[in-house]
């Protein structure tokens, strides 16, 4: 993922990366992993709030097609969630909205099959993805977005530190016609030193 500077072409991320915790691995995401992803994704309560839905392999297969159009453009780098204690997918999640330019990007698109909900996956999936973020690609801010009437989701996200900005009114439109207002998180570079002793205090907890 690169831009163009006054010191000629920057790259943010530099090929493909693996990020590996006690419990999970984030791979790259590629049309490898339909199958893992699609049974993974096979459930509705994971969509109740989701722009968008995997209802159908169908589906995937062109959500997988837009993944990898974004990463080519540098705007997205998606991952898989690879669970080694039980050697499946369970999930997916992605840097976005990636602006190398400002040393800032989104975490998102980020769902887990439920059976894993409650668990240290997500933490650990989030401290991986911070402390790659903030050490190795040197930003200075990584933000969060979920809908509003997520409670599961607003309570994750401020559980971690990450500190509240504010509401994006009326940002999205559903598939079932609901226009949601979205709740702003971020977190800063300043901050990721609070913010990782609390995610190891909980994994060592998990």
């Amino acid at each position: 993922m690169y831009y163009c500077g006054r010191k000629g072409v920057v790259a943010l991320i530099k090929g493909d990366i693996t990020l590996e915790g006690k419990r999970v691995r984030l791979l790259p995401a590629s049309h490898e992993h339909l199958d893992g992803l699609f049974k993974a994704s096979n459930h509705s309560e994971i969509w109740k709030y989701s722009p968008s839905t995997m209802s159908k392999p169908e589906d995937l297969v062109t959500t997988m097609y837009q993944w990898m159009k974004s990463k080519e453009q540098g705007l997205r780098y998606p991952f898989v969630i690879f669970d080694k204690s039980t050697s499946e997918i369970v999930g997916s999640t992605s840097y976005f909205d990636i602006s190398p330019q400002n040393r800032k990007l989104e975490i998102g698109g980020t769902w887990l099959d439920p059976k894993v909900w409650r668990t240290r996956v997500n933490t650990e999936c989030k401290y991986l993805l911070l402390k790659y973020g903030f050490e190795e690609l040197n930003l200075v801010r990584v933000q969060f977005r979920t809908d509003t009437r997520n409670e599961r989701s607003n309570r994750a996200i401020q559980r971690i530190g990450a500190q509240f900005e504010g509401t994006l009114r009326q940002e999205l439109i559903m598939e079932d016609g609901h226009i949601r207002d979205s709740n702003v998180y971020s977190i800063l570079d300043k901050e990721w030193e609070g913010v990782k002793a609390r995610l190891l205090g909980y994994l060592r907890k998990e």
